[in-house]
């Protein structure tokens, strides 16, 4: 496990819910789904080369990976139902729900589906497609020379960008959550660890003491990007994939090269607090929602009637800063008496 990225994954999660609160004003969302699957393809190459490929092996892989997915993603739907029941909101569309259900909804290109219901669900759709093609890009794709990937990344990266070349906000959006668009960024990751092996034979990369100045340069380059983002409205058609790739691509490399070297950014990402709240982070990131439904029909009125806007404050207004702490609590809860319990008996069987 390295564990500087799971700090940054941490970082991103809680960088996605202040921009669903409102409180982004960079709007840096798309920074954080970008490294999620970069990451992902990055940490299952290191683990799974998949040298070997059978029907065993892939059926292993790909129940392993629903596990992680499903129940928490029908949890989730299921609080979501009942709470919108309760407030007088609900509306069952029947082919929207199941689509929702079996994670297909990302495919849809259709605004009301991929974003029905539990919103943040078309992620684990888009990702549950990744997993399904992993074994398979791993056993055919891994094994090619550096250069051959680089040929096929760079090729992609072309029809991306044409693709996205002159998109409107709608199209935009619906490309951003289709599964095809963002195997790009799960290939891309996938690629890192054999980049990072060419770059040790290099004399310089990988070698210093600590990973301090690296740290420094992944930090900066992805600074820029984002300044980029925020001042050129030319780079919008990109700005939800294209633009994070070599920030994101150049952070991943350098926690891979100075694991257990790292310098001061890794060991804040490193530290015990982060890795913690890592442990519960997809809870975190599916449960957003209802903690926010929790806030503002719970605890904001309760506030209220405390006197809280006696002193100005809009209990409501503060949910940007609420959010996050419960919804940690949440996730916590969820994952100790629903998630280890869920994955242990389903594992046994």
């Amino acid at each position: 496990m390295i564990k500087s990225i799971t700090g940054w994954r941490v970082f991103f999660i809680l960088l996605i819910i202040l921009h669903h609160v409102g409180l982004d004003q960079l709007d840096m969302m798309s920074l954080g789904v970008c490294f999620f699957f970069m990451s992902s393809g990055f940490l299952l190459a290191l683990k799974y080369p998949f040298k070997e490929l059978d029907g065993k092996s892939y059926r292993s892989f790909v129940w392993k990976r629903a596990l992680r997915i499903y129940p928490l993603h029908w949890f989730t739907l299921a609080l979501w139902l009942v709470a919108a029941a309760l407030l007088g909101t609900l509306v069952i569309e029947p082919l929207t729900l199941a689509l929702n259900a079996t994670l297909l909804h990302p495919w849809s290109l259709t605004y009301p589906v991929y974003y029905s219901y539990v919103k943040v669900s078309w992620f684990l759709g888009a990702l549950l497609f990744c997993y399904l093609c992993y074994p398979l890009l791993a056993h055919w794709y891994l094994p090619l020379r550096l250069r051959h990937k680089l040929v096929i990344l760079a090729v992609l990266a072309l029809v991306a960008i044409i693709i996205l070349a002159g998109t409107d906000d709608y199209s935009r959006t619906a490309l951003y959550v289709f599964p095809p668009m963002r195997i790009i960024d799960f290939l891309i990751g996938m690629s890192l660890p054999h980049i990072c092996e060419a770059l040790k034979r290099l004399p310089v990369i990988g070698k210093g003491e600590n990973g301090t100045d690296a740290e420094l340069v992944a930090v900066a380059v992805l600074s820029l990007a984002v300044m980029a983002h925020g001042l050129y409205p030319g780079l919008k058609p990109w700005s939800d994939t294209v633009i994070w790739w070599i920030p994101q691509a150049l952070l991943i490399m350098v926690c891979y090269l100075y694991h257990r070297r790292e310098g001061f950014i890794g060991k804040v990402m490193a530290a015990r607090p982060l890795q913690w709240i890592g442990s519960v982070c997809f809870e975190l990131f599916m449960l957003q929602g209802i903690a926010a439904l929790i806030y503002n029909y719970t605890l904001a009125p309760a506030l209220g009637h405390l006197g809280l806007d006696r002193l100005g404050i809009d209990p409501y207004d503060l949910l940007p800063w609420m959010i996050i702490p419960l919804g940690i609590a949440l996730a916590w809860v969820v994952n100790r008496l629903f998630t280890r319990p869920v994955n242990h008996l389903l594992r046994k069987s």
